[in-house]
C-alpha cells in the first residue's frame, strides 16, 4: 500500500510539474522582446548616474544606424535603428551636457539645440551627422548663454523615429542645470 501511494504521489507531482511549465512557455510568448533588451541594457549598468537621473553619454547616441525608406512627401527617408541602449532610456529622467547652438530663427523660443560638438563641427555645418544634436524642449526661459558654450540640460529622453518636425533625439521638459 505504502508503495502504491508512493507512487500517486511521484504521478501527481509530475502532472503538476508539467502544468507549470507549460503556464510558464505560455507566459514567455507574451513578453516583448524589444522591451525586455531594452530593460537588461538599463539594469546592466551601463549608465553613469548623477542625482538619480542617467548621464547621456553622445557615443551611445552617435552609435546608430539608418535604414531608407520611401515616402510618399519626401520620396525617401532615413529611418534611425536605435540601439537596446538607447532604446532603455527612452521616456527616462537624463542629465546631457553639450554645446548650446540657439535656433531662435525658428521663431520657437522654446526649442534649442546640444550637440555632441561645437558649432563649426556641428550637423549644420556638414561636419557630423543627425546623431550628433538633441532637440531640447525647455520649460523655463534661458539666462543668456553664448553659441558653443558647454551646457547641462535635465529633462526626458525620447527617440523620435517618425516625427519629422524634431530631431531624432528629444530632451522634453528640459531644465537648465548652471
Amino acid at each position: 500500500m505504502r508503495l502504491f501511494k508512493n507512487f500517486v504521489f511521484i504521478v501527481l507531482l509530475f502532472f503538476l510539474m508539467s502544468c507549470r511549465e507549460k503556464s510558464i512557455t505560455a507566459d514567455a510568448d507574451k513578453i516583448n522582446m524589444d522591451s525586455l533588451r531594452a530593460e537588461m541594457a538599463l539594469d546592466s549598468s551601463l549608465y553613469k548616474w548623477e542625482e538619480g537621473k542617467i548621464v547621456v553619454n553622445w557615443k551611445d547616441l552617435i552609435d546608430i544606424k539608418f535604414v531608407r525608406k520611401a515616402d510618399s512627401l519626401l520620396d525617401s527617408v532615413d529611418i534611425p535603428q536605435f540601439t537596446d541602449k538607447v532604446k532603455a532610456i527612452h521616456g527616462r529622467e537624463v542629465i546631457m551636457e553639450g554645446f548650446y547652438i540657439p535656433v531662435e530663427e525658428t521663431g520657437d523660443e522654446n526649442i534649442v539645440i546640444l550637440s555632441a560638438y561645437p558649432y563649426s563641427q556641428c550637423f549644420f555645418c556638414g561636419q557630423a551627422g543627425v546623431e550628433s544634436i538633441v532637440d531640447v524642449l525647455i520649460k523655463e526661459a534661458l539666462p543668456p548663454i553664448k553659441t558653443d558654450t558647454k551646457v547641462r540640460f535635465s529633462g526626458t529622453f525620447k527617440t523620435n523615429a517618425d516625427d519629422f518636425d524634431y530631431l531624432i533625439y528629444l530632451l522634453e521638459e528640459a531644465k537648465y542645470l548652471p
